[in-house]
């Protein structure tokens, strides 16, 4: 009775023909290439859809980092073009004026400011005057480290002013910032009077705000050759045009676990200076090796478990599934939607691994979220900045072609903010334009933006509001300030911080255009300039002082 209940394959093998073991190594060998080739299938065109991925995110670190150090620059450009279009500068430039000196390149002004050094370059490249803070590794700064390259431009300089110049500079062991403006009168016309230089050091603080912003570590190292790594991938990526980096060019090496990135930063003769590194770890390619790995045990243990069935169902199960992923996550890398989920309804290895992808996809989700509200945010006061500012205002024009409604801009300036800087110290300065930015977005509707695009310039844009509601928000901006009586005593027009507004309508129908708007809006706020400050204008309608 024992050996009825043995199989035939069994049977047959203990008569010695051998067919059990032999099927059973067939089943093997059949099911495991088979297996194999549905790992190579998913190797093929899996792993190029991760490197994809994983070089997109490079691009973006890479390129967060070079524009963090261009936003560097452009902020002390700034501050340098202010400068250099000052009256008090102007006049100290034609006649030398020891009581200018003392009060803007005196150490304790050089303290209370963010700069490290400010030169003054008359019209004949000589060094004129000099300002550094005290404690400072750029007290190391000798005016023969940027005067031959200053006095190389000043002699292509023409009678007039020329746009702002930036560049960086190596101060003993500290990577700096420097720009220099020629000097002109405020009004922008005459003759040019000579060059203002401002350096600042990109020290360790400096460089962790960069870090930190771009959401990247890096580190900065001394220019040279970089070794031959035989095992590595040398690539050169192109990345967007900067303000003031000519380099655009930003080389990777390919390692197993990491890519290493390379940028290469250049001096004011645009020769190398320092490089700066980035290393990646290829956590999505590791993550994608480790899920094939798995994928093959379990493959391996349904073929010796299920070979036929795995044979009947081959491409019912794995050759479609892992085509159709494919194809997902090459759509999603076209679209750069990483907020888009893979489908993940079956209950096998390849719904393991589809929601493996998507708990990364969710990781790269995040992170780009993040990054996006750190590129559409302003740092200091929390509202929209000029970036997000200018994307809502090209989406309410191109609503308003399918929904005809009233739209109104107002441009807002703080009135002689650079005075008040200049008697309070930046810092307070800070703090009256954070409260100024708490005040326009307490007084906003939900459906209003309230954004910061310059450096004491504030914006409001109101959807669905007409003239009379947006002259009408205007008063209560310059009343709300009032009621805060934040001191200015070096006002010439009140003794409080006040508001200058311009304000420009689209009406309902009227043809919208986003650059007409802004200039109507800027015509509006230079007429409230022009008739004293404190005060609202929109086109010819001017409105009365706050009381």
């Amino acid at each position: 009775m024992g050996s009825l209940r043995q199989s035939p394959l069994a049977r047959l093998a203990q008569r010695g023909l051998g067919i059990g073991p032999r099927i059973v190594a067939l089943f093997v060998l059949v099911f495991g290439l088979m297996g194999g080739l549905g790992l190579l299938l998913m190797q093929s065109k899996l792993l190029p859809a991760f490197d994809a991925i994983e070089k997109h995110f490079a691009q973006d670190s890479a390129k967060r980092v070079a524009s963090g150090f261009d936003e560097q620059l452009a902020a002390l450009s700034i501050l340098n073009h202010d400068w250099a279009f000052s009256d008090e500068l102007y006049s100290h430039m034609q006649q030398r004026s020891k009581a200018f000196e003392d009060s803007n390149l005196s150490d304790a002004t050089m303290l209370t400011s963010h700069l490290n050094a400010v030169l003054l370059v008359d019209r004949q490249g000589q060094l004129v005057g000099i300002g550094r803070r005290p404690q400072s590794d750029n007290s190391l700064l000798q005016p023969d480290d940027v005067l031959p390259a200053l006095q190389r431009r000043l002699a292509r300089l023409p009678r007039h002013s020329r746009p702002t110049e930036c560049g960086l500079i190596q101060v003993g062991k500290i990577l700096s910032a420097v720009c220099w403006t020629p000097i002109v009168h405020s009004d922008g016309h005459g003759a040019v009077s000579g060059l203002v230089v401002m350096v600042q050091e990109l020290d360790d603080s400096a460089l962790a705000v960069i870090a930190q912003n771009a959401s990247t570590a890096f580190s900065i190292e001394p220019h040279a050759e970089e070794p031959n790594n035989p095992d590595a991938v040398e690539l050169a990526w192109e990345l967007p045009k900067f303000k003031y980096f000519s380099n655009r060019q930003v080389h990777a090496s390919y390692e197993p676990q990491n890519i290493t990135l390379h940028y290469l930063l250049r001096d004011l003769e645009d020769k190398p200076l320092s490089t700066v590194h980035m290393n990646l770890a290829r956590n999505l390619a590791l993550e994608a090796q480790r899920i094939l790995q798995e994928v093959a045990w379990q493959l391996a243990a349904l073929a010796l478990v299920t070979g036929l069935v795995l044979l009947l169902a081959l491409h019912h199960w794995l050759v479609r599934p892992i085509r159709q992923l494919q194809a997902e996550l090459a759509n999603m890398t076209a679209s750069r939607r990483w907020d888009r989920v893979l489908t993940a309804k079956r209950p096998d290895e390849i719904g393991a691994l589809t929601q493996g992808v998507n708990a990364l996809l969710q990781v790269l989700h995040s992170q780009v979220d993040a990054l996006k509200t750190l590129s559409s945010t302003d740092a200091l006061t929390g509202i929209a900045n000029r970036r997000q500012f200018d994307e809502r205002l090209a989406y309410e024009i191109v609503r308003l072609a399918r929904r005809p409604a009233p739209l109104s801009l107002l441009l807002l300036d703080v009135d002689h903010f650079k005075r008040y800087n200049d008697l309070y110290g930046h810092p307070m300065g800070d703090v009256a334009l954070q409260k100024i930015g708490l005040l326009l977005k307490d007084l906003c509707r939900q459906q209003d933006l309230p954004a910061r695009i310059g450096g004491e310039e504030f914006a409001l844009l109101l959807p669905e509001t007409d003239a009379e509601g947006a002259i009408a928000l205007a008063h209560k901006c310059m009343l709300a300030l009032a009621a805060l009586a934040l001191p200015h005593d070096s006002s010439p027009t009140d003794r409080y911080l006040t508001l200058s507004i311009g304000i420009a309508t689209c009406a309902a129908g009227q043809r919208a255009d986003a650059n007409a708007l802004r200039e109507q809006a800027d015509e509006a706020l230079y007429a409230a300039k022009d008739l004293g400050r404190n005060r609202a204008c929109h086109r010819d309608q001017i409105s009365h002082p706050a009381s």
